[in-house]
C-alpha cells in the first residue's frame, strides 16, 4: 500500500508519506558519515560497497538498513511505495541492492535528485519481498518518481503535481482525469490505489494552485494524509487470508528545506518532530535509534539513544514473525547483526 505526495512553492517543500501495512511498530535510525559498508545480499549476487558520505534518519519495520523512508543531512528525501505495475531487471553484469537497502544507499551517498537520476543505472535492483516504486524530492525544490516496468528504470520529472500510490503514474493519472471536473468533496473514498491516487493529486492541486491563498504549510501536509489514510473501519486486507487488516500506521511529512521531519502513528496521534540539524553526523559519532511506536510527543531529537544489536532484533523478530517459514531465524538473526560489521 502507502501513498506518497509533494508540496512545493518558493518557501516551501514538502513530502508527504502514509506508510499502510498490516503492523505499525518500527524504528528511527540515525546514520553517520564515513562508515564503510557492504551490501546485504543473496548467494551468488554481486553486492555493493561504499562509504557514506551523509548522515541520515530513516524509518524502518524489516531492520536497519532496510528502511522504507528517510531524509539526509542534505536534504535529500526518499519514500517507498509497493508499486502493482513493478518489475525489476533481470540479472546481470551490474552489483545489486535489494528494494529497500537501495534507499539507504541514495541517501548515504547522493545530496540531490539530479545525482540519484544520473547513478541510476550504476546498480541493479533486486526483489527480495516487493517491487516498490519511489518518489524522491531534495532541497532546491526537484521532485522525481522512479519505477522500474517491465524491467526499465522510468524517471518522471515533469508532472504538474506529484502524488504517487501503488500503480504506475502515468496510468494512476490517466485514470485520474476523467474526474477532473468532479469537486473534491465528491470524489470516491475508496482505498484503492487508484481513488487513492485521484484523491491525493486532487488535494495536492489544490493546495498548490497559485490563487490558494492559504500559506503550505506541515499542518496542511498532514491534512491531506489524513484524508487519503486508510482507516480501521474500511477492515482490508491487501496481501491475503489470514493476515490482519491494512491500515495507516504512519504519517509522516518530511520539511525537506528546513530539514525537520514530522509524524505521528496510530498509536500516538501526536506529532512528533525530528530537526536534522540537532544531530551529530560525524563518524566519531554513535548510531543512534528511538522506537518509533513511543509515547513522545513536540520535539523529540533529545530522546535519541545509541544504537544495539537488540534494538535491531527488536523490530526484525516482530515483522519477519509472519513470513518466518521463508526467512527462518537463523536469517533473522544475520541480518540483526548485518550492521555489526559496518566500521
Amino acid at each position: 500500500m502507502c501513498t506518497t505526495f509533494a508540496m512545493k512553492n518558493e518557501e516551501v517543500m514538502l513530502l508527504g508519506h502514509n506508510y499502510d501495512f498490516y503492523y505499525g511498530h518500527g524504528l528511527i535510525v540515525v546514520s553517520t558519515r564515513d562508515l564503510m559498508k557492504e551490501s546485504f545480499k543473496a548467494d551468488g549476487t554481486r553486492g555493493v560497497r561504499w562509504k557514506t558520505k551523509y548522515g541520515n534518519i530513516t524509518f524502518t519495520q524489516f531492520g536497519r538498513e532496510l528502511p522504507m523512508n528517510g531524509m539526509n543531512e542534505k536534504g535529500l528525501t526518499i519514500a517507498m511505495m509497493y508499486h502493482e505495475d513493478g518489475l525489476y531487471p533481470q540479472t546481470d553484469s551490474r552489483p545489486a541492492l535489494n528494494e529497500l537497502q537501495w534507499i539507504q544507499y541514495q541517501l548515504d551517498q547522493y545530496a540531490s535528485v539530479e545525482e540519484v537520476i544520473y547513478h541510476l543505472d550504476h546498480i541493479r535492483l533486486e526483489k527480495t519481498l516487493y517491487e516498490l516504486h519511489y518518489m524522491i524530492a531534495d532541497a532546491t525544490g526537484q521532485t522525481a518518481i522512479i519505477e522500474f516496468i517491465e524491467g526499465r528504470a522510468h524517471v518522471t520529472q515533469d508532472a504538474p503535481y506529484f502524488s504517487l500510490t501503488n500503480t504506475s503514474f502515468e496510468k494512476s493519472l490517466a485514470y485520474a482525469n476523467q474526474f477532473q471536473d468532479i469537486p473534491i468533496p465528491q470524489l470516491s473514498r475508496k482505498v484503492t490505489s487508484l481513488d487513492r491516487f485521484t484523491l491525493g493529486y486532487r488535494l495536492v492541486e489544490d493546495k498548490c494552485r497559485l490563487d490558494n491563498t492559504s500559506p503550505l504549510s506541515v499542518e496542511e501536509a498532514f491534512c491531506v494524509l489524513e484524508d487519503i489514510a486508510v482507516k480501521p473501519s474500511v477492515d482490508w486486507s491487501w496481501i491475503g487470508d489470514g493476515i490482519p487488516s491494512t491500515l495507516t500506521y504512519w504519517s509522516i511529512v518530511f520539511d525537506i528545506k528546513n530539514l525537520i521531519i514530522h509524524y505521528n502513528d496510530y498509536g500516538n496521534k501526536e506529532i512528533r518532530s525530528i530537526d536534522l540539524k540537532d544531530f551529530d553526523f560525524s563518524h566519531a559519532a554513535s548510531i543512534r535509534c528511538l522506537s518509533l511506536d513511543n509515547t513522545l510527543k513536540g520535539s523529540i531529537e533529545g530522546h535519541f539513544k545509541p544504537y544495539t544489536t537488540l534494538d535491531n532484533e527488536r523490530i526484525i523478530q516482530l515483522s519477519y514473525k509472519p513470513i518466518s517459514d521463508v526467512f527462518p531465524i537463523k536469517d533473522q538473526l544475520a541480518l540483526a547483526q548485518y550492521p555489526d560489521t559496518f566500521k
